[in-house]
């Protein structure tokens, strides 16, 4: 099992996010994963626009694989803007990005003026999306006409050198079965053990039996983990209320996209209830033994989101307590 890292573009500004990039390579990642949002989930100093941090990233190091988790073609971007921006990448960098895709949040659709469909369509718009982008990617001039996009004769005029690798987000098994059946990879979160085995990874599993094409043992499974580790437990609980609006009560009764009410919904979360929802510890044996759980279901790589407030010393902490558990192979 490998580690990669993922910076929050979605609460820092650039200056920060490239830093922590950085030291992220510096302390044996292999992979950076940029949350890609047009609003953040509470007032922040700085949400960075993913596409351009990627670029920018790559210039500052050396071997690091760099995408999004995860951008979502369905609205705000039409599917054949996302190929080009990922293709153009992938040319500029060769075999350094992949592109990670979901159905995405109303955070990133209301402020812009769009009414985000219901979540059964935004999964179908997804998969649609999906067949766009990779025939875009391996073809010469495509049509298509599909029930949300159309293209004529639509040509990528820069292709990728190499093959990018396209994961993509699932939560429910509808969409780990697109992943299974269409992507490279599965990206998902820290959701409870039994509901990963049984539902989840058995809906991908049976996407991977219906592929078309041979690379059914080559797909991936990817978490993604928040941790907030502090020497001081009230502090290492503090730092996730950005992410505290999905806890509360609250959070059912507001369709809001709208930092600020946002915010008010986060501050009204208890510290129990987030310190029970979320990995917040001064035990380093609690982060070991939440990444177990991933080893265990047979996940390839695990992206690690660090609301530390010193990111620098838990990345080294990191480096030399919790990733020799798992060092059977840390290669890329």
């Amino acid at each position: 099992m490998k580690f990669g890292y993922h910076p929050l573009c979605d609460l820092y500004n650039p200056d920060r996010v490239l830093n922590e990039t950085v030291l992220a390579e510096k302390f044996g990642f292999k992979h950076v994963f940029f949350p890609d949002h047009f609003h953040p989930w509470t007032l922040s100093e700085g949400s960075s626009f993913a596409w351009t941090i990627i670029a920018s990233a790559a210039e500052r190091t050396e071997d690091l694989k760099l995408g999004t988790a995860v951008t979502s073609p369905i609205q705000r971007y039409h599917p054949a803007i996302v190929a080009q921006a990922f293709s153009t990448l992938a040319a500029t960098y060769e075999g350094r990005i992949f592109l990670g895709v979901g159905s995405g949040e109303r955070l990133n659709e209301v402020p812009l003026g769009l009414e985000p469909p219901k979540p059964s369509i935004r999964t179908q718009m997804m998969e649609e999306a999906v067949q766009v982008i990779k025939r875009l990617w391996s073809e010469e001039y495509v049509n298509f006409s599909g029930r949300f996009y159309s293209l004529k004769n639509a040509r990528l005029f820069t292709k990728p050198k190499e093959k990018i690798p396209l994961y993509i987000s699932a939560f429910g098994p509808k969409a780990a079965e697109i992943a299974g059946r269409l992507g490279d990879g599965l990206i998902t979160g820290n959701l409870p053990e039994d509901y990963l085995k049984n539902t989840l990874l058995q809906a991908f599993e049976t996407g991977t039996k219906r592929r078309t094409d041979e690379a059914s043992e080559e797909v991936k499974k990817i978490a993604e983990l928040i941790v907030s580790y502090d020497k001081d437990y009230d502090k290492a609980v503090e730092a996730c209320r950005p992410f505290a609006a999905v806890l509360s009560p609250l959070a059912a009764q507001t369709t809001s996209a709208d930092p600020r009410e946002l915010k008010e919904i986060a501050d009204s979360a208890d510290s129990k209830t987030i310190a029970e929802a979320m990995l917040a510890t001064t035990d380093i044996e609690r982060i070991i033994r939440a990444l177990e759980k991933f080893e265990k279901l047979g996940f390839d790589i695990v992206e690690i989101a660090s609301l530390a407030s010193d990111c620098e010393g838990f990345l080294k902490l990191f480096r030399d307590s919790v990733a020799p558990h798992f060092a059977k192979d840390q290669s890329n």
